[in-house]
């Protein structure tokens, strides 16, 4: 993903990406040597840890900055969630397959999520200031 879709200059956003875009190269690597169902169970525990510390963190901010597109924001993380989720429950049957489908569902989520969701966020708190 180009830099400036990822980078706001909002730390709580940007570190949120980041931690999201380390997971993908974690999982561009397990798919390079090959990967275990231990592996993919080890990526999916990283990922329940994105959900329940980044994202809420980042909702917890822009409620605190009364964003007013909260609702539709707070909905694209749980787009996301659901989405992994479904991934999580078909894990068993195939890991290269799961591990090809997280990189390219992260990858668009996190292009569409930045381009669109974030670059809306920036521009109010831009306003604000």
């Amino acid at each position: 993903m180009p830099e400036n879709y990822r980078h706001t200059s909002i730390s709580i956003i940007d570190e949120s990406h980041d931690k999201l875009t380390e997971i993908q190269k974690h999982i561009n690597n397990l798919k390079e040597k090959g990967a275990c169902k231990d592996d993919l169970a080890d990526i999916f525990f990283a990922l329940s840890y994105f959900f329940e510390n980044h994202l809420i963190k980042e909702e917890l901010y822009l409620k605190s900055k009364n964003y007013p597109n909260f609702d539709n924001h707070k909905t694209s993380h749980f787009d996301f969630i659901k989405g992994i989720e479904r991934l999580m429950d078909n894990y068993e049957s195939n890991v290269d397959n799961t591990l090809r489908e997280l990189d390219i569902f992260i990858g668009e989520w996190l292009q569409n999520h930045s381009s669109n969701y974030n670059k809306d966020v920036v521009d109010y708190l831009n306003q604000k200031k």
